[in-house]
């Protein structure tokens, strides 16, 4: 049976451009973005200068702009920012639907989502450009918890509509102090928290109470983090205490021309100078486009890791 194609509905809410602020008949809303910096990223403007605040807000602003007139009017106003834009929806399959659709749990918030576009008649894909200069784990975590709330309104809003991707629009072609640009433009899929965890942190904001981040990190380990620093100096200098003896024993085996040393419970040997061929898999296909090399392709699986940054 053929579904029938749902058309997106109105929240009703009435957007106050120039003062940011959301009302709903004459009660005002609270907004998203405020919420998650009281709730869950208070310190995300420590140490930023204003200037550079207010650059920041004023160059995405105008990016914005230019790709909601492109995607309402289609007109494109020759920028880089906005081909790039084009260019990501046609390679990713994108359908524009709304752009700075706002939705809203119908009591206490209320927020605009940047794009959302259609994947079918009964789904959808929600987008948040971005044109930060680099995308750190803390932007990326606050535009996950963005785009999982506005995910959990537009199905609120939208009764029989489903949203099966989140990603964040990645933009960017500002010019540098040294004259060059900094380009990006790439599509970065995000995780959707559950709508039920997207409810609590709602809930305790509304009653003026903290929030527990579930995914923050859990205090055993966060007690451990001194351990980890000496552990981690440790193996740094155990490593280059180790190369330099290493490099010792290496000249003077070459210096005497021995090959093989062994204590009896440890041995050492030497291996000599060599060359090693390659092949350069990724320029022989940029040279031979023609060629069909799925039959040489091997896929693997590669276990997860962890890095630790101190």
């Amino acid at each position: 049976m053929k579904t029938e194609r749902i058309e997106l509905k109105d929240s009703g809410v009435l957007f106050d451009k120039e003062r940011h602020e959301y009302w709903l008949g004459n009660r005002q809303l609270s907004g998203i973005t405020g919420m998650l910096q009281r709730q869950l990223f208070p310190d995300e403007f420590d140490g930023i200068p204003d200037t550079v605040i207010k650059e920041a807000a004023r160059y995405g602003t105008e990016v914005h702009e230019s790709i909601e007139l492109f995607d309402s009017s289609w007109i494109n106003d020759g920028t880089q920012e906005v081909l790039d834009y084009i260019s990501l929806c046609q390679e990713n399959g994108l359908v524009h639907e709304r752009s700075e659709y706002t939705v809203t749990d119908g009591e206490n918030c209320a927020s605009n989502i940047d794009k959302v576009y259609r994947s079918s008649d009964e789904t959808f894909s929600l987008g948040d450009i971005k044109t930060y200069g680099t995308m750190t784990p803390e932007k990326l975590e606050k535009a996950r918890w963005q785009l999982s709330i506005y995910a959990y309104f537009f199905e609120l809003q939208n009764k029989d509509a489903k949203v099966d991707r989140l990603f964040i629009l990645h933009i960017r072609n500002k010019a540098k102090a040294d004259g060059a640009f900094d380009h990006i433009s790439n599509i970065m899929p995000v995780e959707r928290i559950p709508s039920d965890i997207c409810k609590e942190l709602l809930d305790a904001d509304i009653k003026g109470e903290q929030f527990i981040n579930p995914y923050s990190i859990p205090e055993k380990y966060r007690e451990q983090e001194d351990y980890i620093r000496r552990l981690i100096q440790t193996k740094n200098e155990t490593e280059a205490r180790l190369s330099e003896i290493k490099s010792e024993i290496l000249e003077d085996m070459e210096s005497m021309g021995v090959k093989t040393w062994d204590t009896g419970t440890m041995r050492l040997t030497r291996k000599l100078p060599t060359t090693r061929l390659s092949f350069n898999a990724n320029k022989f296909k940029a040279d031979h486009p023609e060629l069909d090399y799925s039959p040489y392709e091997r896929t693997s699986n590669v276990s997860g890791s962890l890095l630790i940054a101190v």
